[in-house]
């Protein structure tokens, strides 16, 4: 078989199936359900699992899913691409992503999104993940820093999410802990809840782009994850006691290096 890389939805209704390639499961959003070798587990962002060849398994959505699946053949040309599957699938297993495999996959299901059927991009695309998937196995890069959560990286998803609702559970995936126990982590460490700290850091993009980016306001509403241009204005009035349209024409009067002190 030839490789392929792409995004899917399961339906709800359960499949139970084997194949003759291995197979490399990724969860994006929503919950899905696997069995494997007689365990069960849900797949969701944060998580993944290992499929070899002529696996039994069984599969199916829990509501609206979207995964990433590698099919991958149990033969190669590549010595050194063969070595790395062969360790990877020696047998069926779950895993759990850290934060910084978590955004390489959201960049990658992008642009697999943008480009379904270029196999250059699928090979790339397979390759990269199967090399930071093999990496993360053998070294078990902690989601955690200390004993803290990583907030870097945490503001890195949360910027490439922007213009969308980035629920609690979602963030908690990144770090894979329950929604609970992320919830009272984050306050600990940061003073905040998780979605004061998300409005705080879109606000504050929003607030950048109103000097640097042509962009309407209505356009930044959309841009930004706000429901429309009024949410926005309401609240940036609220946390920067000015409106958008005013703070904008504010800096516009300012020289040049005082505008830049709001990069």
């Amino acid at each position: 078989m030839t490789r392929s890389t792409k995004v899917v939805s399961l339906p709800t209704s359960a499949d139970h199936h084997d194949h003759q390639h291995h197979q490399l499961v990724f969860g994006l959003e929503g919950d899905t359900a696997f069995e494997l070798a007689g365990r069960s587990r849900e797949v969701r962002i944060g998580h993944g699992c290992l499929v070899p060849c002529a696996t039994d398994h069984v599969f199916s959505g829990l509501g609206d899913n979207r995964i990433l699946v590698l099919d991958l053949p149990t033969e190669s040309h590549d010595r050194q691409q063969q070595e790395r599957i062969d360790r990877l699938f020696q047998q069926a297993s779950y895993f759990h992503c850290p934060p910084e495999l978590q955004l390489l996959l959201r960049s990658l299901s992008r642009e697999i999104d943008y480009s379904p059927h270029d196999p250059l991009l699928q090979e790339a695309c397979s390759n990269t993940l199967i090399c930071a998937l093999q990496r993360q196995l053998d070294h078990a890069l902690p989601a955690r820093i200390q004993g803290k959560l990583n907030l870097e990286l945490l503001d890195d998803y949360i910027d490439m999410h922007m213009d969308r609702r980035l629920p609690v559970d979602e963030l908690a995936g990144l770090f894979c802990l329950s929604s609970s126990q992320f919830f009272a982590r984050f306050r600990d460490q940061t003073g905040a809840t998780p979605s004061q700290y998300v409005s705080e850091r879109r606000l504050h993009a929003v607030r950048h782009a109103l000097v640097h980016a042509p962009d309407s306001i209505a356009q930044l509403a959309g841009r930004f994850g706000f429901c429309n241009q009024s949410a926005l204005t309401r609240a940036f009035s609220q946390r920067f006691e000015v409106s958008p349209a005013q703070f904008r024409r504010q800096r516009s009067d300012l020289p040049s290096e005082d505008r830049a002190k709001d990069s």
